[in-house]
C-alpha cells in the first residue's frame, strides 16, 4: 500500500511539473529578428578575468539544443527520476522554407502540448532560461537532411506522451538494465513523443545514430548534454551556452 501510494504521488509531481515547463517554454510570443546570436566558450587556459569568446551562432541541421528553466520542483522531480537537468531538449532541422528551424515538442500546457516547427532565431530569443547548442561535428549529407525534415513534418502536432509518464515509477520503465534490454527501443512513428524520445527518433531516422546504441524510450535530455551515459562524442562537439549577444570587452 505504501509503495503503491509514493508511486501515485511521484506520477502526480511528474505530471504537475511537466504541465508547469511546457507552459514556460511556450508562454512568449516570439519576435522577428535578424542574428542567431553567439555561442560562448571559456578561454584557453582558463583565466577568470578573460571574458568567454564568443562565435556566432550557425545553426544547421542536426544541431541538439538543450533548455532549462532552472524550475526548482522540476529539477527535482528529474533527480526522481534519476537524471538532472537540462529539462527539455529539440533539434535543428530545415524548414518548409530551406531555412533552419526549431523542431520540438512545446506546450502551452501539457494535455494540449504538440510537435511544432518554428523560428529559430525568435525561439531562442523568447526561451525563459538556459540555452545551450551542440553542434554536430560533420554537416549532415543532403539525403540526410531531406530525411530529418521529413521526419520532423511527419510528426509536425502529434501530442505529449502524457499516459505514459506512468511507466517512469513502473518495472516496466526501459532507463536501465534488464529493463533496457527488454523495453528500450526507439520508434519511428508514435502517435505521441516525450521531447527527448523525439530528438533520438529523429536522429535515428537521419542516420546519425545507432538505435541498437541510443533507445529513443530510454534517454533524457541529460543524456544528449554529456557523455555520461551515451557517448556522443565522436558526432558532436560539447554543448556551448547560447546567447542573444556577444560579451562586451
Amino acid at each position: 500500500m505504501q509503495t503503491g501510494w509514493l508511486s501515485s504521488l511521484l506520477v502526480l509531481l511528474l505530471a504537475t511539473t511537466l504541465a508547469h515547463a511546457q507552459t514556460q517554454r511556450a508562454a512568449f510570443m516570439p519576435s522577428p529578428t535578424s542574428t542567431v546570436g553567439y555561442l560562448m566558450a571559456a578561454p584557453a587556459p582558463l583565466d577568470a578575468k578573460q571574458e568567454p569568446r564568443a562565435a556566432p551562432y550557425q545553426p544547421q541541421p542536426g544541431d541538439i539544443i538543450l533548455c532549462d528553466d532552472h524550475n526548482k520542483l522540476f529539477h527535482f522531480v528529474f533527480k526522481l527520476a534519476n537524471t538532472a537537468p537540462p529539462t527539455h531538449v529539440a533539434m535543428v532541422v530545415e524548414g518548409a522554407d530551406g531555412k533552419p528551424a526549431m523542431f520540438e515538442m512545446t506546450g502551452p500546457k501539457t494535455v494540449t502540448a504538440t510537435v511544432k516547427i518554428h523560428d529559430i532565431e525568435a525561439r531562442l530569443r523568447a526561451y525563459p532560461g538556459e540555452i545551450m547548442v551542440r553542434r554536430l561535428r560533420e554537416p549532415l549529407t543532403d539525403d540526410q537532411s531531406r530525411e530529418l525534415t521529413a521526419f520532423a513534418y511527419a510528426q509536425k502536432d502529434k501530442r505529449f506522451a502524457i499516459a505514459r509518464i506512468a511507466l517512469l515509477v513502473t518495472p516496466f520503465c526501459p532507463r536501465t538494465g534488464l529493463r533496457h534490454t527488454l523495453f528500450g527501443h526507439t520508434y519511428l512513428n508514435r502517435n505521441r513523443w516525450f521531447c527527448s524520445e523525439l530528438v533520438v527518433a529523429a536522429c535515428t531516422k537521419a542516420h546519425i545514430l545507432n538505435p541498437n546504441y541510443c533507445r529513443a524510450n530510454a534517454t533524457y535530455p541529460r543524456d544528449l548534454a554529456t557523455d555520461e551515459r551515451i557517448d556522443l562524442s565522436h558526432l558532436y562537439y560539447a554543448p556551448l551556452p547560447w546567447s542573444p549577444g556577444a560579451a562586451k570587452r
